[in-house]
C-alpha cells in the first residue's frame, strides 16, 4: 500500500519551459553552479531579457539586490530562484513580500538540503534529507514530517519518541545515570 503524498509537500518540475514574459530575472544560489549558465540561455532564447542576481556572499545583500530589481520591475517580469530547497524558499518569500504573485515565480531545486522547523523550540535548521534528525537547538530526536510550510520554507520536526526524546540510550549514558543515582 502506498500513501499519497502530502498536499503542502512541494513538487519541483524536472523540465521547466520559459513561460511567456516581458523580462525574466534569474536569481542562483552560487555563479558555479553547473545549471546557471543552462538556465541564463534557456530563459533569453526568445531575445526576452535575462537580469541575473547571485548570492555569492550573503542573503542580506541578496535580499537587497532582489528588492532593488523587483522596485524596477515592470508588469509581465517572471522570476526564476535556482539552489537548493533552503534557498529557493527564502528567495520567494522576499519576493512575494516584494508583491510578486506564486504565478510569476518558478522553482528550480538543484540539490537536496532543506529546511526544518522544530516545532517544540522554534528552531530552523538547514538538513539533509533522512527521516530522523536532532534539533541542534533542543536536542531532541525529530521525525521529520513531509508536511511543508511555505510561509516558514521549512518541513515540519516533532519528537520521534516522547518516552525517548533524546533517542535511545546508550550504553555509556546509561551507565553513567545509573552511577549517578
Amino acid at each position: 500500500m502506498t500513501t499519497a503524498a502530502m498536499l503542502s509537500t512541494p513538487v519541483y518540475r524536472p523540465v521547466l519551459p520559459p513561460l511567456p514574459a516581458q523580462h525574466r530575472l534569474l536569481v542562483v544560489q552560487h555563479l558555479a553552479l553547473p545549471e546557471t549558465a543552462y538556465w541564463q540561455q534557456q530563459l533569453g532564447e526568445e531575445g526576452v531579457p535575462v537580469s541575473l542576481i547571485s548570492l555569492n556572499a550573503d542573503m542580506e545583500q541578496l535580499c537587497g539586490s532582489l528588492q532593488q530589481h523587483l522596485s524596477q520591475a515592470r508588469v509581465g517580469t517572471r522570476l526564476y530562484i535556482c539552489g537548493d530547497e533552503s534557498f529557493l524558499w527564502k528567495v520567494h518569500q522576499q519576493a512575494r513580500q516584494c508583491g510578486l504573485l506564486n504565478g510569476e515565480i518558478e522553482l528550480i531545486r538543484t540539490a537536496d538540503s532543506r529546511e526544518l522547523y522544530c516545532v517544540h523550540c522554534s528552531t530552523l535548521q538547514t538538513i539533509e534529507p533522512a527521516p530522523l534528525v536532532h534539533c541542534r537547538q533542543c536536542g531532541l530526536q525529530l521525525m521529520v514530517r513531509e508536511h511543508f510550510s511555505q510561509r516558514l520554507g521549512a518541513y515540519m520536526g516533532v519528537c520521534n519518541d516522547p518516552f525517548a526524546p533524546y533517542g535511545p540510550t546508550t550504553t555509556a549514558s546509561a551507565s553513567l545515570e545509573e552511577q549517578a543515582s
